[in-house]
């Protein structure tokens, strides 16, 4: 009895191992396909999130420049409008113009440049980051 066991959990260790190994070559085959999936999903998402933020900072220009051209404070039929624009337009339009600028130099700042131009170096140092 103890010696049929013995054989049984050979089999059973010896399937293992060559299922081990088919998985590992099968793994190995498709190693290939994978880095190149993960390299487009690296560049995809870098692509929308600056995307994004590019929109948003073109949208807080578009506000900008709608608040300096609204005349604030002022009647429709007030002809004086165009000098009392100046004076209270320019703070309306501050904000969003400081917001839409760093909005802009941060899309660029977080567009990772690495993925386009040097893929397998970028994949390298996401492996790097994955295994720490």
């Amino acid at each position: 009895m103890k010696d049929e066991l013995q054989t049984k959990l050979v089999e059973i260790l010896t399937s293992i191992q060559s299922a081990a190994g088919k998985a590992g070559d099968f793994a190995m085959a498709q190693l290939p396909d994978i880095a190149q999936s993960y390299v487009m999903y690296g560049r995809v998402t870098t692509l929308i999130s600056s995307l994004a933020l590019l929109i948003a900072a073109c949208a807080l220009f578009a506000i900008a420049l709608w608040a300096y051209r609204t005349p604030w404070n002022n009647s429709p039929w007030d002809f004086e409008r165009d000098a009392k624009r100046s004076d209270s337009n320019h703070v309306c339009m501050v904000i969003p113009s400081i917001l839409g600028s760093t909005f802009l130099i941060v899309a660029f700042a977080s567009f990772d440049w690495l993925v386009w131009l040097a893929p397998k170096v970028w994949l390298l140092k996401e492996i790097a980051h994955l295994l720490k």
